[in-house]
């Protein structure tokens, strides 16, 4: 601590701070009593992780550390005191590169390989709804919406018996009201207030729902007519994951930078 010198209420700008010592004393002692004490509270107080600067040892350990290295007065004692800090530094350096390994082999062992395999198998089952959706357009072109056991031909119709369907569904939950081209119809209603509408066919589709009946309507066969887009961002996300899971493994495979200069200090 610097005594009374800076803190609050203190009218001075500058306030000057000289620490004397004394070579070849029992100060050497006494400082480094109070560089490991220093040591030991930065470790508590501060937890982020070093990163690629030694900047970011802290400066309070590393100043107790070389007053004490001057107060040995003996030339070698402060060389080998400089080349422990020099150490120490390296080291953090390296746990925290070590660190950074772990999740970055955690990246293209097991996070991007598992997107990957997910999102290929839907993009497969994508890929089957548009062959459903296009073949049931050519064999049923005609606008027809099951909702229950009752088949509506007129939007207005279908859109009003969906809307009184959803009004009794259970909120937090999904329930299955109908089919629409041979796909299934449910409706999701959360908590937050907000419904939507879920196609199911090989895998899921979602649009939020409107409150009027045609505009439910609308948005349902937007939602079926466009089931052909999903297509492209899935291939976009698997190229995604293709190149992070890549990225990562380059990134694992970066030596460590100090590597020589830390085995030299510690030879």
């Amino acid at each position: 601590r610097e005594g009374r010198g800076i803190r609050q209420g203190n009218e001075n700008e500058e306030v000057a701070i000289y620490r004397y010592v004394t070579k070849g004393t029992f100060d050497a002692y006494n400082w480094s009593l109070v560089e490991n004490k220093q040591r030991f509270i930065s470790q508590v107080m501060t937890s982020k992780a070093v990163s690629r600067s030694c900047e970011d040892i802290d400066e309070a350990t590393l100043s107790y550390a070389e007053i004490k290295a001057v107060a040995t007065g003996n030339p070698l004692i402060k060389e080998k005191m400089e080349i422990d800090n020099d150490v120490q530094r390296l080291k953090l350096l390296k746990a925290s590169y070590d660190n950074q390994r772990y999740g970055l082999q955690d990246n293209f062992m097991i996070k991007y390989p598992k997107l990957i395999k997910t999102a290929t198998e839907k993009l497969a089952n994508v890929r089957e709804d548009v062959k459903a959706r296009d073949k049931k357009l050519i064999d049923n072109p005609e606008f027809a919406i099951t909702i229950g056991k009752a088949t509506y031909t007129e939007r207005v119709d279908g859109g009003t018996m969906m809307l009184e369907a959803i009004s009794k569904c259970k909120t937090g939950e999904t329930t299955a009201i109908g089919k629409f081209h041979g796909f299934e119809l449910l409706v999701e209603k959360n908590f937050l207030g907000i419904n939507y509408m879920v196609l199911r066919g090989k895998t899921e589709y979602k649009a939020e729902l409107s409150t009027s009946p045609v505009g439910s309507m609308v948005k349902l066969e937007n939602l079926f007519n466009g089931l052909h887009e999903n297509i492209d961002f899935l291939e976009k996300k698997i190229e995604q994951y293709q190149n992070d899971l890549e990225a990562s493994k380059a990134e694992y495979d970066k030596p460590f930078a100090y590597s020589e200069e830390l085995n030299e200090k510690l030879a």
